[in-house]
């Protein structure tokens, strides 16, 4: 795929997520949740180009949530930002001791703690949007995570609504695959930056992920069928 056809897929899914769920409006304000990761700075540039070349007048700030027990390059992530004029605010949370005394998964509690923050912050800023970078390949995940362990049918909404509408997560990458990230990433020379958790080999999600990796070699049309097939539900043949 060429570079044009790249940057033109990656905006055309962009808006179809943005409008088909109603994610953003014009003149919004609302926060990006940033991990340094591929699929976050891949969803931080692009929103950035799209807000400058479609003129919506977005005010956004990204927020990196940092946990103690990472040793994160930070100076990376500020240059990343400031590289492309974009507004960051580094925030720290102490929750080593919480996951070491927990009887749940660290990473539920890395996530609940870093939404907390999101929102706390996004309160204090009259804020009520917090932008995550899931995409199409996250979707698939945690429909088999939830499934596998929960005992439910459930994943991922391209737009959810926490205290009752008092906030929302948005996640723009909704029709994105991990392929058009990296591509668009390798367009414009943006390099992830490693995050050296000390639990990924505790991760249910990462175990889901190769799993589904697998198979995707196989066949390229599961990627896209899985995410299809959770919408088109067969009532007629399920209890």
């Amino acid at each position: 795929m060429e570079e044009k056809e790249i940057y033109k897929k990656a905006f055309s899914l962009l808006k179809k997520a943005i409008e088909n769920y109603g994610l953003l409006n014009e003149n919004e304000r609302f926060i990006i949740g940033v991990s340094g990761g591929k699929d976050s700075l891949c969803l931080t540039h692009l929103l950035n180009e799209y807000n400058k070349r479609e003129n919506k007048n977005w005010d956004f700030i990204c927020v990196y949530v940092k946990p103690d027990f990472i040793n994160f390059d930070i100076k990376r992530l500020i240059k990343f930002f400031e590289k492309h004029n974009i507004k960051y605010e580094i925030l720290e949370t102490n929750i080593s001791d919480k996951i070491r005394t927990g009887k749940k998964s660290p990473c539920f509690f890395c996530s609940r703690e870093r939404k907390r923050i999101l929102f706390n912050f996004a309160d204090k800023l009259n804020i009520n949007k917090v932008a995550f970078a899931h995409h199409l390949e996250d979707v698939n995940e945690t429909f088999l995570l939830n499934l596998f362990f929960n005992s439910e049918v459930s994943t991922f909404l391209p737009k959810q609504d926490f205290f009752d509408g008092k906030f929302y997560i948005i996640r723009p990458l909704y029709f994105f695959t991990t392929p058009l990230i990296k591509n668009y990433n390798k367009i414009f020379k943006i390099k992830p930056i490693r995050n050296p958790c000390p639990y990924i080999k505790e991760n249910k999600r990462e175990e889901i992920r190769k799993f589904l990796e697998k198979y995707y070699k196989i066949d390229e049309r599961i990627r896209e069928n899985i995410f299809k097939g959770i919408k088109n539900i067969k009532e007629k043949y399920l209890p």
